[in-house]
């Protein structure tokens, strides 16, 4: 109950702060800009970009300025689809007041003609209030996912919006969305394609590795989605004795620790990087290896926008809508490991009976072998991987086996 009013008092206060930002900081009329906002997560924003391109396409009179989570304002400033780009540190956003006052007039004070948010799953205090206080006088969103946020906030919220884009209400692959997004905005066909991210940068020595490698993934954004450590260690040590690779551990700061307790059970075929990398460096690492094994996180759709092949071990909290990717992109996408339940598409509200401290059923439930096997199938179809003779007839005779 505590937790609750908290955030209904976060809410209120900062929607109370929004206005009278909107008061002091008075809008300046403007044309020939466009504000995009996408303040969702770094694999949001990677799937985003194959629509991305075509903003431009459809408002080539307008100076184009992306609002842009701060976690990947890197990559978006390397991406040519947009004149500028805004960061917005999304938790200082909804946790600093005077953070919030000065994004707020930034905005605010900019003259925004035009201001798009494309995102299925708005969040209020994000980029819907970002709407809000731009004062464009076309403000454009999406109708959005009924089951992501509180009812009625986004009654509220719904009314910032000079139009909302209708969206298919069924479970739809991210890249249908955004594509679904672009076609009932411009009333024009579009076909959802796999994004591409070109090479941008180069890796520095520290970060370079003459041996092949592959890449381990081991984090999530919480313990339910995150595969029992010894498991990687145990697929490190076979795929390291099937075909003689590296594995480098990656993941994010607070992933050091975790990164660490795996390469320390197998020090000498594994190097920790956790930490160690900014986000253009790790899709460069990404870029020169072999493989990367990965529970679902954001480095599933780097590597595959990088054209590494993928195994994800992939739960079933939003089963379909981030992976697997839709049928067109079958002969490029992750390859997935799942133990199916029927509670598939809970929204990861888990009703089975699971270690609270540990990974969902539908996670803890894939096995190691379900995870060499398709290494073995991204052997068979991708020539990235390096194939040869040893490796094909270990591959085979584990199947016969």
């Amino acid at each position: 109950m505590g937790s609750k009013l908290n955030l209904l008092w976060d809410h209120f206060r900062f929607y109370v702060l929004d206005a009278v930002g909107m008061l002091f900081c008075r809008y300046a009329i403007g044309k020939g800009k466009l504000l995009l906002v996408r303040l969702d997560a770094i694999g949001d924003f990677v799937v985003f970009l194959d629509s991305a391109k075509e903003y431009r396409r459809l408002y080539p009179e307008q100076k184009i300025i992306l609002c842009a989570n701060s976690t990947w304002v890197e990559l978006a400033r390397a991406v040519p689809y947009w004149d500028e780009v805004w960061a917005v540190d999304v938790k200082r956003l909804t946790s600093e007041l005077s953070y919030r006052f000065e994004t707020v007039r930034k905005i605010r004070r900019a003259g925004f003609e035009i201001a798009i948010q494309p995102t299925f799953s708005r969040v209020f205090l994000h980029g819907d209030s970002v709407i809000r206080v731009s004062g464009a006088m076309q403000r454009i969103g999406s109708v959005g996912d009924p089951v992501s946020g509180n009812s009625k906030l986004k009654l509220i919220s719904d009314r910032w919006y000079t139009a909302l884009i209708p969206a298919s209400q069924s479970i739809l692959a991210e890249l249908e969305r955004n594509a679904e997004f672009i076609r009932n905005l411009s009333g024009q066909d579009f076909e959802a394609k796999l994004p591409v991210l070109e090479t941008r940068s180069s890796l520095p020595d520290r970060l370079k590795i003459s041996a092949d490698y592959f890449i381990v993934f081991p984090g999530a954004s919480w313990n339910g989605r995150q595969w029992p450590r010894s498991n990687f260690v145990e697929v490190i040590r076979q795929l390291h004795q099937n075909y003689g690779w590296l594995a480098v551990v990656c993941g994010g700061p607070s992933e050091k620790r975790l990164c660490q307790s795996i390469v320390d059970q197998c020090p000498s075929i594994a190097k920790n990087f956790g930490g160690a990398t900014s986000l253009p460096e790790l899709l460069e690492l990404l870029r020169g290896a072999r493989l990367l094994i990965s529970n679902e996180t954001s480095a599933v759709h780097l590597a595959t926008a990088v054209s590494t092949p993928v195994v994800c071990i992939l739960g079933g909290g939003h089963f379909g809508r981030f992976l697997p990717y839709p049928g067109f992109a079958s002969d490029a996408q992750p390859l997935v490991a799942m133990h199916k339940m029927d509670c598939y598409n809970c929204n990861w509200i888990c009703r089975q009976k699971h270690d609270p401290a540990g990974a969902f059923p539908c996670v803890s439930g894939v096995t190691i072998e379900d995870v060499t096997v398709l290494v073995g199938r991204n052997f068979l179809k991708t020539s990235k991987l390096g194939v040869d003779g040893v490796a094909v007839m270990r591959y085979s005779r584990r199947l016969v086996d």
